[in-house]
C-alpha cells in the first residue's frame, strides 16, 4: 500500500482559520450551534478546514509534479488560500468554493487509486469513483459529520446521547432525503409556483419546515394559549419601567416564565394557598442589568410583579422570599 503525506501533516493556515472560527461564534442564523447548544461545540471552519486537509495530498507527495521546494511551497500556498475562502462563513453555501475544493479531494483521492490498484482489495478500499466513507461513532453536536457531507463524503455517525442521535438526524441524515425536491405544503401548491421555479438543496423542505412550524406553534397557541397570558402595560409598570411609557395600555406577549414547584402553606391561616418553592425571584443579576420579580400578596392569594430594573441583590431577593 502506497502511502503518501496529507496536507494536514505539513502545515495549515492556522490564523485565518482561528479568525474564522471566531467569527463564526458570532453568528447564530443558520449556525447549526444554534439548533441546540452542545458541550464543546466544534467551530464548523476549523473541521471544514480540517477534513479537506485530511484528504489533500501535500505537494511534497508528489515530487513528479512539484520537483522542488519551491514549486511545493507555491502551490502549498495555492491550497491555504482554498482553504482560507472555504472557511470563511460565506462559503458554507457558496457551491463554487466548495465545488473547487471537492475537486482538490477528488484529485487526490484518484491518485491514492491509483497508487493502489495493485492492492489484493483495492476494488472495496480504493474505488475511484467513490470517495471513502466518513465514520464519527461520537457524533455529538455533529460539526465534523456535517461538513465532511458538505465536501462530498458519505457521513456516518451514532451517539449514546438521543438528543446528539436527534440534531444529527436533522443535520445530516433528513435534509439529503429531500435535497432539490419542491415543498409539499398545501399553500405554495395552491399558490400554483412549484413548478414555475427551481428548487436547490433544502429550498423546498425549509419552506415545508417554516409552513408547519408556523401551523404548529398557531396550534399549540390555540389549545394551551390561555395558560400564558399576555402582559398588559400599565401607568404603574410604566413608572417602574420608563423604557415601556410608549406601550401604555399595550398588550405583550411575555417571551418568558418563571416556574416553581408549589407546596401548601404551613401558616394555618393560609393552609389552603400553594406557596412557590423558589430560592430567588431574581431574573438577571448581572452588574447594570439587575433585574428581579416581586411577590405581591392579595389576600389570600398572590401574584409576580412585572419583572422590576432597580438595583437589588441577591440577599435582598432572598430576604424577600423568606417573608413571603
Amino acid at each position: 500500500m502506497t502511502y503518501r503525506r496529507k496536507l494536514i501533516e505539513v502545515a495549515l493556515p492556522l490564523e485565518a482559520i482561528n479568525k474564522a472560527s471566531v467569527r463564526e461564534s458570532y453568528i447564530y442564523r443558520g449556525n447549526p450551534s444554534s439548533l441546540h447548544k452542545w458541550w464543546a461545540q466544534r467551530p464548523l471552519a476549523a473541521a471544514r478546514a480540517v477534513i479537506f486537509a485530511q484528504m489533500v495530498d501535500d505537494p511534497s507527495a508528489h515530487p513528479d509534479k512539484f520537483p522542488t521546494e519551491e514549486t511545493q511551497e507555491r502551490e502549498r500556498q495555492r491550497l491555504f488560500r482554498l482553504i482560507e475562502e472555504l472557511v470563511q462563513w460565506e462559503s458554507t453555501t457558496n457551491e463554487t468554493v466548495l465545488a473547487y475544493a471537492r475537486d482538490e479531494i477528488w484529485k487526490s483521492w484518484r491518485a491514492t487509486c491509483a497508487e493502489n490498484r495493485d492492492h489484493p482489495c483495492a476494488k472495496e478500499l480504493f474505488d475511484p469513483d467513490k470517495l471513502p466513507v466518513f465514520h464519527d461513532p461520537f457524533a455529538g453536536g455533529g460539526t465534523l459529520p456535517l461538513e465532511a457531507q458538505r465536501l462530498g463524503l458519505e457521513s456516518h455517525t451514532s451517539d449514546l446521547n438521543p438528543v446528539a442521535v436527534l440534531i444529527n438526524k436533522a443535520l445530516i441524515e433528513i435534509p439529503p432525503k429531500f435535497a432539490g425536491r419542491p415543498p409539499v405544503n398545501p399553500e405554495l401548491r395552491k399558490e400554483g409556483t412549484l413548478l414555475q421555479k427551481e428548487w436547490h438543496g433544502t429550498q423546498g423542505l425549509a419552506e415545508d419546515v417554516r409552513y408547519y412550524g408556523q401551523w404548529m406553534r398557531d396550534e399549540a397557541e390555540r389549545r394551551i394559549g390561555h395558560l400564558y397570558p399576555k402582559a398588559e402595560v400599565t401607568v404603574e409598570i410604566a413608572k417602574e419601567r420608563p423604557d415601556l411609557k410608549p406601550l401604555v395600555g399595550r398588550s405583550l406577549t411575555v417571551i418568558a416564565w418563571l416556574w416553581a414547584r408549589t407546596v401548601k402553606s404551613p401558616n394555618p391561616a393560609f393552609a389552603q394557598v400553594d406557596v412557590p418553592l423558589a430560592s430567588t425571584f431574581m431574573l438577571s443579576t448581572k452588574a447594570g442589568k439587575e433585574a428581579y420579580v416581586e411577590p405581591v400578596i392579595e389576600g389570600s392569594g398572590y401574584r409576580g410583579s412585572s419583572p422590576s430594573l432597580r438595583p437589588a441583590s441577591e440577599a435582598d431577593s432572598k430576604r424577600r422570599r423568606a417573608a413571603y
